[in-house]
């Protein structure tokens, strides 16, 4: 938890420092500096097309340690991809996240450290000659394989590959002025839960049905609309070390539109050379059809990365 609030504190504070100073009718010259690490470019014609693949590790052994500790290794995989279009007023960009992680400790069973997919197609069309387009978009977010209460030894898997799943499509406006900044308004939006594992609905395995997701168990699709409003801003805080930032706010307007869904997502890569880095990530989620708490997540890792098309 704390390292997670310095993390956030800390992007903040970085953020902050980009704020432009203005002495005797010029700007700051430090302030200059760090100003011109932006990529403020306008999007570029055609197509633009980047990826980045990572390879994490973390591991921890001992011997004969008086200390005391358990010898452990979490290995994870993360794929990052966009696939963007701009042709004349048109606008098509798409990105897939995908992970997949697990850790092993000595004498125990592997558990899971991250499992997501998350794809995400937007189109947009340009108003005039301003960066505002109007948009529509569609996402869809599940993850790879069953999931588990791990402080509940005794319950079977509570998730599942589409067990949710959430399938959103929203129409409204993006402001876009380049590839670093987004901030999206999607006043008519519809959210799909779906449960295609039965199972979840039975996790302790004694026939006594309960709740999922916010589907009782005789549904497989739960169907809600909203508004979305949510964005994304990247900023390199100096050389080799960049902040992806993601965030996301859904509210229901056929039920309980005060309990809304709440999402962040942030990764710090540090760059080391061309194949190696450290990426610190911090995700938080609030779904009050969930578990009605805020959920906190947050990984650290060294690891192999190869990265192609412009940054």
């Amino acid at each position: 938890m704390k390292r997670i609030l310095f993390f956030v504190i800390g992007a903040m504070i970085a953020n902050s420092s980009y704020a432009q100073t203005v002495q005797g009718g010029k700007i700051n010259t430090e302030s200059a500096k760090l100003a011109n690490k932006l990529d403020t470019a306008k999007k570029q014609e055609g197509w633009t097309v980047r990826g980045t693949n990572t390879l994490l590790l973390n591991q921890a052994a001992f011997s004969n340690w008086v200390a005391g500790g358990i010898n452990s290794i979490a290995l994870t995989g993360r794929a990052d991809y966009e696939f963007n279009l701009k042709r004349g007023k048109n606008l098509w960009e798409n990105r897939l996240l995908a992970g997949y992680g697990l850790r092993s400790e000595e004498n125990n069973k592997a558990t899971k450290v991250e499992d997501v997919i998350d794809l995400t197609s937007k189109y947009g069309y340009q108003l005039g000659t301003s960066n505002w387009y109007g948009a529509v978009a569609l996402n869809l977010k599940t993850q790879f394989a069953k999931g588990y209460d791990y402080g509940k030894p005794e319950q079977s898997y509570i998730s599942n590959l589409f067990s949710p799943g959430y399938v959103t499509l929203g129409l409204g406006l993006d402001y876009i002025p380049n590839d670093n900044f987004q901030f999206s308004v999607h006043p008519l939006t519809s959210r799909f839960t779906i449960i295609a594992d039965k199972a979840v609905f039975d996790p302790n395995r004694d026939g006594i049905l309960t709740e999922a997701y916010g589907a009782k168990p005789t549904e497989s699709l739960v169907y809600q609309l909203g508004a979305y409003v949510g964005g994304r801003y990247k900023v390199k805080l100096m050389e080799n070390i960049m902040l992806d930032n993601r965030f996301g706010i859904f509210t229901n307007y056929l039920e309980k539109p005060q309990n809304m869904v709440l999402s962040y997502s942030g990764i710090l890569d540090m760059k080391v050379n061309k194949f190696i880095s450290t990426q610190i990530t911090a995700d938080l989620f609030y779904d009050d059809n969930q578990i009605g708490k805020l959920q906190l997540k947050e990984t650290l890792g060294v690891g192999l990365t190869y990265k192609f098309g412009r940054y």
